[in-house]
């Protein structure tokens, strides 16, 4: 696919465009959850608790996704495609709260499959040295989603009603459904032999025995605590402290948004050119930094957001580059890899909202970048003792 071009920079776009509808969907119920609670008179603790389903759905992702490595990319993406077309317009049709469940737990689960896939997918069709590069573009969706997607969702919702956005998601993604069916090649056949490929339990118990996969992932679930750990609560601090009002909060995630583009920009341009390892390293270092550098900077609006900016900035470039590196840890088994990745992720996001929340309530400010930057320390640490010690099976150009 890569020796045809355009054909191949139609393939990125669209699946990059796909990702975009799967973020825009996690991300639509923070900023929009008492509206959601309002239209189906239910509690807004009643939604908050569909977040946190949301987010649990990235522990399944490795079911569908090891069936990636034994039958095909295309399939599981466009089974995914399927259900976040189903969910979003079941929603929209029918605005109950038990139908509102189901959407996201549809969308979360589809985002936990389609994801893993696509990198995997991008691991077979594209050179290692440009796999930065392209794995850096299709994840612009995610900061995409805040710049763009959310405010055009309030937009949607103000003018019309809060299922609105849920029919567009819906019409949006079984357009992405038919195109990639039309243009994404057959998937390369796996090196694996027939008689050897096995179910997830196989295959992970086959990752988990490379010293690098286990870096990895305890890298990405320290990573993953430490930023949500401080996400689940910037709101409140800039509330409490500079009586910011919700509409300057709401443009503070915009904000966010602009330092994760960023971040993702750097991935793609430096990431290949410094070498996978060395950006990790380097960024997981500054991201420790500015975590501890944040209680400094609690002193005035501009320098808090400037701190913020360099958190999401370090933490994206990071994260994204990481992806890029697990995908060649273990070739032959890159679902099951990346599917690993994510729920290990997943993992940490909760843990690191469920801290949040009580630490702030009972400890405040502090302790809150305190543990972030020793959990982002953790990973630095964990990316050191996968990489550095023993032997290698993957390409040493890192």
């Amino acid at each position: 696919m890569t020796n045809h071009p355009k054909k191949f920079a139609e393939f990125i776009t669209i699946t990059t465009f796909s990702k975009f509808l799967f973020n825009i969907t996690r991300r639509l119920i923070y900023p929009f959850a008492p509206e959601f609670a309002r239209g189906l008179n239910v509690e807004l603790s009643a939604i908050t608790s569909v977040i946190a389903i949301n987010q649990a759905t990235s522990l399944l992702g490795p079911v569908g996704a090891s069936f990636a490595d034994k039958y095909g990319y295309k399939i599981l993406m466009l089974l995914s495609l399927g259900m976040l077309t189903i969910g979003t317009f079941a929603v929209g049709l029918i605005p109950v709260y038990s139908v509102l469940v189901i959407c996201f737990f549809l969308a979360g689960l589809a985002k936990s499959i389609f994801d893993p896939s696509l990198q995997a997918f991008i691991g077979n069709f594209v050179p290692f040295e440009r796999r930065g590069q392209i794995i850096g573009i299709t994840e612009l969706a995610w900061a995409g989603s805040t710049l763009f997607g959310i405010p055009l969702a309030g937009l949607v919702i103000e003018r019309f009603s809060w299922q609105t956005p849920f029919f567009i998601i819906s019409g949006l993604s079984l357009v992405c459904f038919f195109i990639i069916l039309k243009i994404m090649p057959k998937d390369k056949k796996n090196t694996i032999p027939p008689e050897t490929r096995t179910p997830m339990i196989s295959n992970w118990k086959t990752i988990i025995k490379d010293r690098k996969v286990l870096g990895i992932l305890s890298f990405v679930f320290f990573m993953s605590l430490a930023n949500d750990n401080l996400f689940v609560i910037y709101g409140a601090w800039l509330e409490q402290s500079y009586s910011l009002s919700l509409a300057a909060i709401g443009f503070g995630t915009v904000f966010i948004g602009l330092s994760e583009i960023l971040g993702e920009g750097c991935t793609v341009f430096f990431s290949d050119r410094i070498g996978l390892k060395k950006s990790i390293i380097i960024g997981v270092s500054l991201c420790a930094g500015a975590y501890f550098l944040l209680p400094v900077l609690d002193i005035g609006l501009s320098y808090v957001l400037a701190g913020l900016f360099l958190v999401f900035f370090t933490f994206e470039f990071t994260i994204v580059t990481s992806m890029s590196l697990s995908t060649e840890l273990v070739p032959e088994l890159r679902a099951s890899t990346m599917s690993a990745f994510f729920a290990v992720a997943g993992i940490g996001r909760v843990a690191g909202a469920f801290t949040g929340g009580i630490i702030w309530s009972n400890f405040g400010l502090l302790p809150i970048c305190l543990i972030s930057g020793f959990c982002t320390f953790a990973a630095l640490i964990s990316i050191l003792i996968g990489f550095y010690q023993g032997k290698s099976r993957v390409i040493t150009k890192f």
